[in-house]
């Protein structure tokens, strides 16, 4: 009798797989099979949408004629280096009669293995496996636990649907841009109203006008000790006059004041909630200037190879009920682990989480990312980085609010209010697991005590323009639809409607890189120069509009629940698309403009000026006839991108500092330096 196959998204997790169930045997033809499954897996996406010219090949020439590009009926193809490895799931699919998916449990896990049946043409029984944890309890479990295929029908839609619009907008708009202008111009659903975001920005700092003003401070003398204090007036703590300044200074310098007011109020600060992965690589991009594909790749290997947390790619902060019971062994690990100075008042039996953190009603596909039951062995880098936000952020959920006494005091001195503000700790609370910050202490003040003004200061400043963004300040925006929201609880509520998905986002960001619209400058993210021609050609607001583009991600977010008609979504895109291209047909014709270059530095082979090219940093005096001279700096070593700054320290200084991310021809990651020797670049372990 012919087994259930399972099909999981990569290699790993099969492994995974045969390791929990137990029993399995590895065949030659790439699959395992025990006695009571086969076992194959996915290599990531090995089907794709078909090209233009598959349907046409008329399509294959790029021209505005040919637009907009809108097939009947959407086909599929195998990605060409795949086409073995879909030949044997073809193979093991037709003789299956129930198959298991295995891929990850999303939107992107669904979509490939859905793909993989619709190619191969199996149309037999689907159960599917939904875990947020790959240790072998977690996979038995889920075994125990299969669903009915049909009950992702939802989530299949929306994947199918994100996957077809995200090919006709940046098929259609790609081509109608490059074709119109002369230069090839990638144009996508999410990657360019993100763009559009940083040249707005970056025009807003550009068009700033700074305006000068002067602040006055004291020092107060009391006889509990001396403190400070601004100067303000009703809800203004700034001055537009260096005269009124300097007045004010006069008036209270070394004059006799009381303490007009003296409030002390207790403030209680609730355990911040539990990581999602766009929270997660916003505070590792704040902390240690993390991308956020690095947070993502690293939590990916704590998730998959180490199993040592659970699935990385939610966007929930919340947990679930059900996993209550879960929680003594997930501390005992941790204790385990390097963490039980933290955890010793927690065990045997965890104190009981509030609604806060068990919140059902704020999961969807997967909870929050924390610990699993895996103790954690010798963790390096940005592993053991990652691991211990994650860590502590779990266990800090278990502790009671932090306690702190706040004083605000009105110091008056000649009819001049001065504020101060103090902050003192009076319990640590859940502050004890992920640091206490800063006290600012004041001494014991009450109202209508004297005081004396010992020292008065005028600093003259000016008002600054917003600042450029980072990533961690991006992906904000991003999940908030363009929108800066800081407060938790409000940015919660408005994920559904965000650019992109926790899944994406870090892969947008790099691909902006990749075309070079934008460029980093510590970190900080800047548009280049063709960023923002790209973005001032664009007149269409679904295009650049972080509202509009997010406003699609609720839809596909209700596709998901049912509650949205995914024809109708179709549509939508098919006449946006449309309306796109007669708009780029109708536009003025407008050349991209290439600035002039700055050299990066001298050649070291003939003196020469080294500019940037498409590929590489090369000398000038290289000729296309005579070649001239080779010198090169490829942008790309090893697998890993070389910036502009980058080649700039080579050139200067000879060498860069220790650059991490290289892969050697056999796959391993390394670190080196890059030196030059003898008019060449090599590495400097």
């Amino acid at each position: 009798m012919t087994k259930p196959l399972i099909i999981a998204e990569k290699p790993a997790m099969a492994a995974d797989i045969a390791r929990a169930l137990g029993g399995f045997a590895r065949y030659a033809g790439g699959y395992w099979e025990s006695r009571d499954y086969r076992l194959a897996n996915a290599i990531g996406h090995i089907v794709t949408l078909k090209e233009p010219e598959d349907y046409d090949p008329a399509w294959k020439r790029w021209s505005l004629k040919s637009l907009p590009i809108i097939p009947g009926q959407f086909g599929l193809k195998v990605i060409p280096h795949q086409a073995k490895q879909f030949s044997m799931l073809a193979t093991l699919l037709k003789q299956a009669p129930l198959t298991i998916n295995a891929c990850d449990a999303g939107r992107e896990g669904e979509l490939i293995f859905r793909y993989i049946c619709q190619l191969a043409g199996y149309t037999g029984p689907v159960q599917r496996l939904w875990i947020s944890s790959l240790t072998a309890a977690a996979i038995r479990a889920g075994f125990a636990q299969l669903r009915k295929g049909q009950e992702y029908a939802n989530l299949a839609a929306a994947a199918r649907c994100r996957s077809q619009g995200d090919w006709l907008v940046g098929i259609n708009a790609t081509r109608a841009f490059t074709v119109k202008h002369k230069e090839l111009l990638s144009v996508g659903r999410v990657q360019t109203p993100t763009l559009a975001m940083l040249v707005n920005r970056e025009r807003e700092i550009r068009d700033f006008q700074p305006r000068v003003f002067w602040v006055v401070t004291a020092e107060f003398a009391a006889s509990s000790g001396s403190f400070p204090g601004r100067w303000f007036r009703g809800k203004e703590n700034r001055l537009w006059s260096p005269g009124e300044a300097e007045g004010i200074k006069a008036k209270v310098s070394g004059k006799q004041g009381i303490i007009a007011e003296c409030q002390v109020k207790p403030r209680q600060e609730a355990p911040p909630l539990l990581w999602d992965l766009t929270s997660l690589q916003r505070e590792a991009n704040r902390r240690w200037g993390f991308s956020a594909a690095r947070t993502l790749s690293t939590a990916q290997n704590l998730y998959e190879r180490h199993k040592l947390i659970t699935y990385p790619r939610t966007n929930s902060r919340y947990l679930t009920p059900d996993l209550t019971p879960s929680f003594a062994n997930r501390l005992e690990a941790l204790a385990k682990g390097g963490y039980s100075e933290y955890i010793a008042s927690l065990l045997p039996t965890p104190p009981r989480l509030t609604g806060r953190v068990l919140n059902p009603a704020r999961v969807r596909d997967h909870h929050a990312i924390i610990p699993t039951e895996k103790s954690a062995g010798s963790l390096r880098g940005d592993e053991a980085m990652i691991y211990d936000l994650v860590a502590r952020r779990f266990i800090a959920a278990f502790y009671p609010d932090c306690q702190w006494k706040e004083t605000r005091v009105i110091t008056r001195v000649e009819g001049e209010d001065f504020e101060s503000k103090g902050r003192e700790l009076v319990s640590p609370g859940w502050r004890q697991v992920e640091g206490v910050g800063n006290e600012q202490l004041l001494p014991v003040l009450s109202q209508g005590d004297p005081v004396k003004t010992v020292d008065v200061q005028v600093k003259q400043d000016e008002t600054k323009p917003l600042a450029r963004y980072t990533e961690g300040t991006l992906l904000a925006a991003m999940e908030g639809a363009g929108k800066m929201v800081e407060e938790e609880e409000l940015r919660e509520a408005m994920k559904d409607s965000g650019l992109g998905t926790p899944a994406t986002r870090a892969a947008i960001i790099e691909r902006l890189k990749q075309v070079e619209y934008i460029g980093v400058e510590g970190k900080s993210l800047y548009p280049t120069a063709k960023g923002e021609q790209l973005i001032g050609l664009i007149t269409l607001p679904a295009l650049v509009s972080p509202e509009l583009t997010g406003e699609w991600e609720r839809r596909l977010a209700e596709m998901e629940l049912g509650r949205e008609d995914s024809r109708a979504f179709m549509e939508d895109v098919a006449e946006m698309v449309g309306a796109l291209v007669a708009e780029v047909a109708a536009s003025e014709v407008k050349e991209i403009v290439r600035p002039v270059q700055e050299p990066l530095g001298e050649c070291p082979q003939c003196g020469g000026a080294v500019i940037e090219g498409k590929r590489a940093y090369g000398c000038s005096n290289w000729k296309p006839k005579d070649g001239g001279c080779k010198f090169t700096i490829w942008k790309t070593i090893a697998k890993k991108r070389i910036t502009a700054n980058q080649a700039k320290q080579l050139l200067t200084k000879g060498k860069t500092p220790k650059l991490r991310g290289f892969v050697s021809k056999k796959g391993t990651k390394f670190s080196a330096s890059l030196i030059l020797k003898g008019g060449k670049v090599e590495f400097e372990f």
